[in-house]
């Protein structure tokens, strides 16, 4: 494979995109994701419950139709369904960490993740699943303002900005059919570890296997990032929100310079040469740092595009 130049970037620079949470703590306790999820399925019961009209209530108070009300219901119950869904998430990762110590591993890798020493894989139908369960929320999530909007005749204001929150709808539904057409084209793609796990400040060797439904690249980028996870909290008082923050540490890229064919079952080995005294990887403490390999492939058809976690330690 004929590579270009290879470049580094140690500017700290915010991701974007449908980036995936990688690490499994919240700030929160378990027990605390578990009654605020509980809060939010509690009224989005009740508030469906209401509009399907087995709570009976007086119709003089309820000042939207019984439909706005149910798909209220289902928002807030949705809502409070992936809250718990990040709690499981949360107490898997604390048992898997309890059991290692019990164990006495001795390899910091095997209390921080359940890794596979022999590499890592992509789960891309989850992927489609989680993208399409997204934007059918965020549809639901519309529908009530496009009510206020629409249905219960809003100012202009409201209808401009509702309008291009639709938009916004649309993006998303957009990727998720990308999603779908990458899963459907190419299933799960891996690589595999040269070294198990890899060590900071020492070289890097990652062998991707190209998976079923390549074809002729005509441009393309191997990335070898850090990455910091953590929230941030903005606004104040009831306005404040707190939203999921992945900041760029070090990158490597190597770039193609001219097109190439890339067969099924290729074994494609990258050296990456990493910054000193980078972060090593962290995905159950306090603090999560995650190390990732995204190849990104420009060709006929679906693109192909995907990120995988690589175990850097001290």
């Amino acid at each position: 494979m004929s590579l270009g130049n290879y470049t580094q970037s140690t500017e700290k620079r915010r991701l974007s995109g449908m980036i995936e949470q990688r690490g499994s703590q919240t700030g929160i306790s378990t027990a605390g994701m578990l009654l605020f999820g509980l809060v939010f399925t509690g009224i989005g019961a009740f508030v469906a419950l209401i509009g399907l009209k087995v709570v009976p209530v007086n119709p003089s108070s309820v000042h939207a139709p019984y439909p706005v009300l149910i798909v209220f219901g289902l928002v807030f119950g949705f809502a409070g369904l992936m809250i718990w869904s990040m709690a499981l998430k949360q107490l898997r990762a604390n048992r898997h960490r309890a059991r290692a110590l019990e164990q006495h591993v001795s390899e910091p890798a095997l209390e921080d993740y359940d890794w596979d020493p022999r590499g890592f894989r992509s789960h891309c139908w989850a992927k489609t699943i989680k993208s399409f369960v997204g934007a059918g929320f965020f549809t639901l999530f519309l529908s009530m303002f496009n009510w206020l909007a629409w249905g219960a005749h809003g100012p202009w204001i409201v209808k401009v900005v509702v309008s291009l929150f639709d938009l916004v709808l649309i993006f998303f539904f957009w990727q998720a059919l990308m999603t779908f057409s990458r899963a459907l084209r190419f299933g799960d793609s891996r690589i595999e570890f040269v070294h198990f796990p890899y060590r900071v400040n020492k070289t890097i060797v990652v062998r991707w296997l190209t998976p079923a439904g390549m074809t002729r690249a005509d441009k393309g980028t191997f990335t070898l990032r850090c990455v910091r996870e953590f929230y941030e909290t903005t606004g104040s008082g009831s306005n404040r929100t707190r939203n999921i923050v992945h900041e760029e540490q070090w990158s490597g890229t190597w770039r193609m310079d001219q097109s190439e064919n890339f067969p099924p079952g290729k074994n494609i080995e990258l050296e990456f040469q990493p910054a000193a005294d980078l972060p090593a990887t962290c995905l159950s403490g306090p603090e999560t740092f995650y190390w990732e390999f995204e190849v990104n492939l420009s060709m006929p058809g679906p693109d192909f595009k995907e990120a995988y976690l690589v175990p850097v330690y001290s």
